[in-house]
């Protein structure tokens, strides 16, 4: 640049302007010898090159965004460079204001914006300015158009100050490589960009299906989210996947940005994951990022983040983050032969986690306050979960529930993670239903403090609740436990029962009733006991009879 300026001074005459970014003007104005310049650029190889224009946004031209030489409204900035020369740009200004409004709904009558306008060549006048600026036409909309609330402004603002305004790159100009990469794809993939939404559902069993599923992932790798999963997490373990697509003109400028990662969309997206594998801070960071790598087919990234989540399971010992880990990567063995995905070394490195996992829960549950009692509860049915899905080998699962039995049966255990572990060992038949029964008996007896008590039942039917419409030992402790409850314990865990029969619908609900009251309950009008029930369960029927069974589905 040092020597095309100075090429420039020979050639013209005069001051020479120099358009550039802010980074480079220090150098332009430093002094060097020509001959130094000259030097420094002998021998490189001259390479071919193709220049293009990048699509910019208005928010983008924001200093408030991050842009260095930008501007604090690019939307008013806009307004003025088209209004230039005209009398009534203060009347356009309000104009965008009253349209903005009436579009979120507000009535702007034309009488408020007139007066509003007075308002504002008043202010001017009082301000000594020749005609009002920004600062005028913003009070005099709070005062005229805004009811004096000058909080309704924020809800305009950003709108009308940085726009939402997306550049045009000119046909004839030569694209961006994402751009036309991108381009190709689309050709290949028969899928064109449109700004209004429609549903696409591919068949991964297909090439064609697995290119455009493919081609979707790693544009969501790039930020570029043109389509959207709708069905993720609910169609595991079938060939197909629902996305909704929706092309915006912003995608563009994502795609330009992505340039420093790779010239095309694949190696972009594996050079953009390697860089997030390499700042991942925990494991399940690390093995949703490798399961995101498998399913976009970026074999760099795959590769880099298995190596780098088998050094950090070596060094990790937090239990959470490990059992957190777990899922993810079940995912991707047990649904992987939709890719084609090689997971024998996956296997293995999940049947370590799983060991190690089921090493440090027993510590990882001592003594911890509900918050975080609650946290590792969830992670420990997603991780049980995801063990079910693979099916470990026979020394991995004991291993698992051998962790589980720990848990439930060490004395510093939080009473609601041994809740937990005991119904998944009740359910794995670890725990047979008479010893559960028992179990229930004794942790939920009267001699055991009421929070330790409420905190294994929540800890073990959270998840079950209707385990209670078939299981009579397990209901049967249940129902001894809340009789042993005084009336003002009985009320102060109301919301616990709520919480944990929350996940029943209405028939599991009634039938709930019918399996504590008998068949007779079942019968909205006149409600019937059951025989040996006596005269305190008919009266309190009579007073619960129209909220058991009033059939709105809230009790």
């Amino acid at each position: 640049m040092r020597l095309e300026i100075a090429a420039a001074r020979k050639e013209f005459d005069g001051p020479i302007a120099v358009v550039c970014g802010a980074w480079h003007v220090p150098a332009l104005q430093a002094t060097h010898p020509h001959k130094n310049d000259q030097a420094l650029l002998k021998g490189i190889a001259r390479r071919k090159s193709t220049m293009t224009w990048a699509p910019w946004t208005g928010p983008r031209l924001a200093l408030g965004y991050g842009y260095g030489a930008g501007v604090v409204a690019p939307g008013w900035c806009k307004h003025l460079w088209r209004t230039r020369g005209r009398r009534d740009a203060a009347t356009l200004w309000l104009a965008m204001i009253a349209a903005v409004l009436r579009v979120k709904g507000h009535l702007v009558s034309t009488a408020s914006l007139i007066e509003a306008e007075r308002l504002a060549r008043t202010l001017a006048a009082i301000r000594e300015r020749p005609k009002p600026g920004f600062g005028e036409l913003r009070d005099a909309a709070i005062a005229a158009l805004f009811n004096g609330e000058t909080l309704l402004w924020a809800m305009v603002e950003a709108e009308l100050l940085l726009g939402a305004d997306v550049g045009e790159i000119p046909p004839d100009t030569p694209l961006a490589p994402l751009i036309e990469d991108l381009q190709r794809n689309q050709k290949a993939a028969r899928l064109k960009p449109e700004a209004l939404e429609r549903e696409l559902s591919v068949d991964l069993r297909s090439d064609s299906g697995l290119f455009r599923s493919t081609l979707l992932h790693r544009l969501n790798v790039l930020g570029v989210h043109w389509g959207k999963l709708t069905d993720a997490g609910r169609s595991r373990g079938t060939f197909r996947e629902r996305w909704t697509l929706a092309w915006e003109p912003e995608y563009a400028v994502r795609l330009v940005e992505n340039l420093i990662y790779g010239p095309t969309i694949e190696k972009a997206a594996n050079g953009r994951l390697i860089q997030m594998i390499e700042a991942a801070a925990t494991l399940d960071t690390l093995a949703a990022l490798v399961q995101g790598a498998i399913t976009a087919g970026l074999s760099e990234a795959s590769t880099a983040g298995l190596a780098a989540l088998e050094a950090r399971a070596a060094r990790s010992s937090e239990c959470l983050e490990i059992l957190a880990s777990v899922p993810p990567l079940a995912d991707i063995i047990r649904y992987g032969e939709a890719r084609k995905t090689e997971t024998n070394r996956l296997s293995g490195l999940m049947e370590r986690l799983i060991v190690e996992g089921a090493i440090a829960l027993p510590y990882a549950a001592r003594d911890l306050d509900e918050q975080a009692a609650a946290t590792l509860a969830s992670a420990m049915r997603k991780a049980d979960e995801a063990i079910r899905l693979v099916e470990p080998g026979e020394d991995v699962l004991n291993g698992w529930r051998n962790g589980l039995a720990a848990v439930l049966e060490g004395s510093r255990a939080t009473a609601l993670l041994a809740g937990c572990a005991a119904h998944l060992l009740y359910e794995a038949g670890r725990l047979s239903a008479e010893a559960a029964a028992g179990l229930l008996g004794r942790r939920l007896s009267p001699g055991t403090p009421v929070t330790e008590a409420a905190g294994f039942f929540e800890g073990f039917f959270s998840t079950a609740g209707q385990r209670l419409i078939y299981d009579e030992g397990l209901r049967s402790a249940v129902d001894s436990w809340l009789k042993s409850l005084d009336e003002d314990a009985f009320i102060a865990h109301l919301p616990l029962l709520r919480r944990v029969f929350s996940n029943l619908d209405s028939m599991e609900r009634r039938r709930l009733i019918e399996a504590v009251l008998g068949r007779a309950a079942r019968l909205p009008a006149g409600l019937t006991p059951t025989p040996d029930g006596g005269e305190a369960w008919r009266r309190h029927l009579e007073r619960l009879g129209p909220l058991l069974l009033g059939g709105n589905g809230n009790g």
